[in-house]
Order: C-alpha cells, then structure tokens, then sequence
C-alpha cells in the first residue's frame, strides 16, 4: 500500500513539473497552445495524404509520367474527388475518383485496376452514372463502402460476367452487344418460368411463354400411362432438349399424378370421326419412301431427331422426335399427321394437307422411330381411386396448370413469387444455405442451378441449364430492378412491340390453317425463320407467287431450312397470291414506278459489268449458276421473273430500309448505277430448263 502511494505522489510530482514548464507564464501558454493547434490542423492534410483515393490518384500519376501521351493525360487529370449528381435518376456518383482513367482511350492497353478504361459504350460515361449498371454505392470513396454491402438497402457492384444486367434495365429490346441478356430473357420465356412467376416489363407488361406448352384434356388419347409415368419420372432421359423441368418425383407421386391425368382425358373426336381416314396400311411401310416424305416436308426445320452417331440434328421449336414411336399411339399420330389442329388448334404446326399415301408412309416413318429402354422397367398397375385423388392433389400442389390445360384443374394464380424487381431484392430478405456466398448474384445462381438445395419441400422443379445458360438467366433477373421501374420514359428503349395482326378472310382462314406465322413475320407478327412478309405484295410478280405457293423452289442454295409443299390447290394458291399482292404493300414507292420495258441492252450491259466488277455481286449472289460461288444470298438466276424492278431498284438504294435487319450492305449505290443493275437483274428471267432448250 505504501509504494503505491509513493508512485502516485512520483507522478503528481513529474505532472506538475511539466505543467509549470508548459504554462508558466503567459508567453510560454501561448507558445503550447499554438503549437497544440498546429499539430491539430496538419491531421486534415496528413489524413487526406493517406486516404485511399489519394493513394490511388498518385499511382496513377505514376503509371502516366513515362507513357507517351503523358503530357494531355496529365492536362486532363483531376485531383480530389469527382462526383456526378443526376438528380433525375437519384445518382450520386464518386467512382470516378478512383477510376480516374475512365475515359482515356490512350490507355486501353492497361490491364490494372483502377486504371483501365471503360470499354466503348453507345452513350457517354457520365450520362447515367456507374452505379446505374455496376450497382455499389456511388458516394462511397473507399473501396470497402463503395463494392460491398455494410447496410440493409445497399447493392454491391455486380460481378463483370453480369455487366448486361445494367443494360437491360433501360433495354427492353434485343441489343446486339448483350447477347448474355438476350439468351437469358428467352430461356425465361422458352422454359415457362413466367407460367408460375409473374415477371413484368418497366413499362407494365406481363412477359408471356414464348413455348406453348400442350393441354391434356385428351391425353389418353395420345398416349400411355407407361410414358406419361416415364416422362413425369425424367422428362430428359426423353429427350434431352425438352423444356419442361425435372421435378424429382417419386415412383408414387408419378404413378398417382398419371393415374389422374389418364382418368382426366376426354376424347377430342366423335367415337367414329376420322376411323376410315386412319386405316393400318397394306404392307410394311418404305423407311426410304417415309425419310423422302419427311424432308421434303422439311420437318427438320422444326423437330430434330439423333442421328447415327448420336448427335441431334434439326430445329428446336417443335419437340424432338427421335423416340416418337415409343410416345403416341399410331391412330392419333396419324390423325395428327394429317391435320394437327383437330387435337390443338393452337399448334404451331402447319396443317400439311399431305395425300393419303404421304400421310402414311411419314406416319409409318414416325412410328418406327422407338426406343425400348425408355419404357422398359416401367409397370403399373391399375389405378385406384386414392390414386387418382391423390394424384389431383399432387397436381395442385405442384402447379402443373399452370402450364399445361387439364380436365378438372384451375389454372393457380400467383403460384410462385413475382420476380418484376428480384435483381433489387435486399440482402435482408434472403435466407442463405450452405456455402452459398451472401450476394444476389450468387443466390440467384444457386437457385436456379440447384433450387432443392434451399429445401428438400420446395416447389421449384430442378433444370439442366448448362453454366452459361445460368449465367444468362441470372443477368436477366439482375436486370428486373425497382430503378428499371421507376426510370423516366424517355430513357427506356422499348421492347418489341407485340402485334395481334390478323389476316382477314378466306386467305386469313388459309393462312392461320397453313401457320404461316410460324415461320414468317407479317405486320410485327410471327416468327423468324423465313422472310418477313409485310410488303411481299411490292417485291414479287403475283405469277411467281402463284407458282411458288403451289411448288416452293429453292432461293438460297445454301440454307437447310426451306419452305414445304402444302399442296394447295390452284383456287387457294390464287386467293392467297390475289390477297398477298393486294394487302402487303409498303407505302414508299409504287410497285409498277419502275417500268422494266424501258431497259436498253446497253444498260443491262452496263448493268452486268456493274454486278461483276464494281460492285462484285457474284461474291455472294449466283446469276451464272456454272460460274458465280456466291452462295450467302438468294440465287439470283430468276430474280426478272420473280422481284419487281421498282422493288429491286428501291432495295439496291438502301436494303435496310425494306428488310431491316439484312445483310445486305448499304453500298450507298447511285441512281444511274442502280437502274443499270436493275435492268440486269430483270434479265435474269429464265428457268434452267428453258436456258437449256436453248443451248
């Protein structure tokens, strides 16, 4: 006790003795407070030397002070912190503080950070701020509070693989520099998520399934409980492109859910409709015959099929058929061969009119395309009644009407969260499992590579989404933001705008019958495969027209994909001609202005020195089919008889103009060169035989 009373009395001692040094009088007071002052107002300048935004501005002097342009880099750099404010769009910006070579294209060979440029964009750097597509918080200036998230409400900046995710936000349309975001909004569409999600458009509108899943009020009708229970068991072990979800049923649960969907079915015939036009053929059909048949329908446009060495070969928007034998029933397959809407009229599939030999011999085709594994251990027996009822259960619970038409079940509303603004849900709202890391990105990924890992009782089927196609659809969620929501009109690039066009009268009957929107675009509507149609009526000659619908030719040589014979007959193809010349025609010129009677031989001759030499039309086009390789565009060797001159005249001056999208290049060609190799092309009006007869 009593030496630690003398060690206090020490240092009250030493205390008072520096006291009396420091504030003994007045002028040695005034002399330790200025310097106390001065020690406290040199921590601001010290603290700014030392901040991390300093540090990085003084290294980048560095790497500046030996590059060539170092002289304009130094002029253009900016010490201290920058900061972009748009009020407007409630940004505030600082990434450029760090950041401070954004703009300096001089420098793209720098690879490190945070040196390296920004890489050409179509809009200006501070026109939108980088929070708006990195995400962060802009008005951090560390690297910690500006990448992470430290509050609830806080975004970190998005990993460079889901850079798109920003664009989508504005772009509801397809950009061709976000391929990423464009795979991944039509994975979402093509798979059915919003079947169950609603997912909606800033400008509020409902994204609708681009696949159209079949009903199955009539299932039985079609094919077996043994395949349904297979099918509902791994759909993929089917088919390996098939769309719809695996949704790891057990052997029971798919035993009761096909008990129910057979005990469902109604028949979509009358008992005796269709019995006589569907008799068993004489003799066993010609596998060469049937394999003529189907590519002369060109059925590989729309199925695909495995060929002999395993790999499927075709198209992907009808299903693939390579086991087709082992799914349907011979009487409704070829019922359906022969006019597919009387099971579903809203198929896509054109109605063929095939004759009643074609029609057997695909459908014998068809049918011996089987595969005995895939039903092999399957063995049910009979249906009770507790399985069908149970099997009813099942189907509501996992929501199956929501893609799929059946007997006895409403379609569920709002049966999975809506997922219009997903990529702004808070961190506080997710419940993370396992070693998932704490980021919306890597969630979002988890939960649709592998959704049962959140829990064993989830809905969620489980998809076979390779890694990129993960990655895609995980940049479209990213981009379904509140921000994207609430951004002003006017710097929203809206999507495609979504026609409901359709053709009036007995050519409207004849096309929706032949599914002409299934292949070719017309006033917005349709799909992609073929040409657009919406000003056929301007481009052709309605005699060519007549003669190709009832016997289409080939115009690209090197194309696969080709239009099929639907066997009109002559009445149908000149109605359709008569409606196609009257209806599609575009308002920026006459289709008679241009009269092809008014070439001379010498501008058809200038035209043809034109094509060969200036303008080298041959590199992709073919006029002389024993000299001209041109195989990328249309084989011209016929285009006099087919295109109108006013047509050809108007498309040499800007293609784009009248098939937008093509590409055909803009060679920006004057009137008098355009006329002369308008009148060339008008020569080109022979057919190969009569070419021949005259050799």
């Amino acid at each position: 006790m009593g030496l630690a009373l003398d060690r206090l009395m020490a240092f009250r001692h030493k205390l008072a003795s520096a006291w009396r040094f420091l504030f003994a009088d007045s002028g040695r007071a005034f002399g330790t407070l200025a310097v106390v002052l001065v020690l406290c107002l040199a921590v601001v300048p010290v603290k700014h030397v030392f901040r991390e935004w300093a540090r990085y501005q003084t290294g980048y002097l560095r790497l500046i002070r030996h590059h060539s342009d170092s002289a304009p880099l130094e002029r253009r750099f900016q010490p201290g912190i920058q900061q972009i404010w748009i009020p407007e769009l409630g940004v505030v910006d600082r990434c450029m503080t760090c950041h401070v070579a954004t703009k300096e294209t001089s420098l793209m060979d720098v690879s490190i950070q945070p040196y390296r440029p920004h890489p050409a964009v179509p809009h200006g750097l501070t026109e939108f701020g980088c929070v708006m597509c990195h995400r962060g918080q802009g008005a951090a200036t560390t690297v910690e509070d500006a990448h992470r998230v430290a509050k609830a409400g806080e975004q970190a900046v998005l990993p460079a693989r889901y850079f798109a995710a920003g664009c989508g936000q504005c772009h509801l349309d397809s950009s061709t520099g976000t391929p990423q975001l464009n795979l991944g909004r039509s994975l979402v569409a093509r798979y059915g998520c919003v079947n169950c999600h609603v997912l909606k458009t800033p400008e509020g509108v409902a994204v609708k399934a681009s696949d159209e899943p079949p009903p199955l009020t009539h299932i039985a009708e079609k094919t077996t409980r043994q395949w349904i229970y297979a099918w509902l068991k791994n759909p993929q072990a089917y088919s390996a492109a098939a769309t719809m979800p695996d949704f790891q049923l057990s052997d029971a649960a798919a035993r009761d859910i096909s008990a129910y969907l057979m005990a469902q079915s109604t028949p979509y015939l009358p008992a005796d409709a269709g019995k006589a036009a569907v008799a068993p053929a004489a003799k066993a059909p010609d596998a060469q015959e049937g394999a003529s048949v189907y590519g002369e329908a060109f059925c590989a446009s729309c199925h695909a099929v495995q060929n002999a060495a395993g790999l499927t070969v075709g198209g992907d928007i009808g299903p693939e058929l390579t086991r087709i034998g082992s799914k349907v029933k011979p009487d409704w397959l070829a019922q359906w061969v022969r006019n597919p809407k009387l099971y579903f009229p809203q198929t896509a599939m054109s109605h063929y009119r095939f004759t009643e030999k074609q029609a057997g011999v695909l459908t014998g085709f068809l049918e011996a395309k089987t595969d005995s594994d895939f039903l092999a251990k399957v063995n049910l027996e009979p249906a009770t009644q507790e399985q069908v009822a149970n099997g009813k259960a099942l189907i509501n619970e996992r929501g199956c009407a929501a893609c799929h038409a059946i007997n006895g079940i409403q379609r569920p509303d709002n049966f999975a969260p809506e997922l219009s603004t997903v990529g702004s849900k808070p961190l506080s709202k997710i419940v993370f499992v396992g070693t998932v890391p704490h980021t919306l990105p890597d969630y979002l990924a988890a939960k649709v590579r592998q959704p049962h890992s959140f829990g064993e009782k989830l809905k969620m089927p489980q998809y076979t989404f390779t890694p990129s196609q993960v990655d895609a659809v995980v940049t479209a969620l990213l981009a379904q933001t509140e921000s994207a929501q609430t951004l002003p009109q006017t710097l929203r690039v809206p999507g495609p705008h979504v026609s409901t066009y359709k053709p009036a009268g007995r050519a409207g009957r004849l096309m929706e019958d032949m599914q002409c929107f299934s292949c070719h675009t017309i006033n917005g509507r349709g799909g992609a495969m073929a040409p657009d149609l919406t000003w056929e009526g301007s481009a052709v000659q309605r005699q060519w027209l007549v003669n190709f619908l009832k016997n289409p030719n080939t115009l690209r040589p090197a194309l696969i994909r080709r239009m099929p014979k639907f066997n009109v007959t002559d009445a149908e193809a000149e109605t359709l001609a008569d409606y196609i010349m009257t209806v599609y025609q575009t308002a920026a010129f006459d289709s008679d202005s241009v009269d092809a009677a008014s070439f001379s031989p010498a501008d058809r001759e200038r035209g043809r020195q034109l094509f060969y030499s200036k303008y080298a039309c041959q590199s992709c086009h073919i006029v002389d089919s024993q000299n001209d390789k041109g195989y990328v565009g249309p084989t011209l060797t016929q285009v006099g008889a087919r295109l109108t001159a006013a047509w050809i005249f108007h498309y040499l001056k800007n293609p784009q103009a009248l098939r937008p999208g093509t590409i055909e290049p803009n060679q920006l060609i004057g009137d008098d060169d355009t006329r002369a190799l308008t009148a060339f092309l008008m020569a080109q009006n022979k057919s190969p035989a009569r070419e021949g007869a005259k050799k």
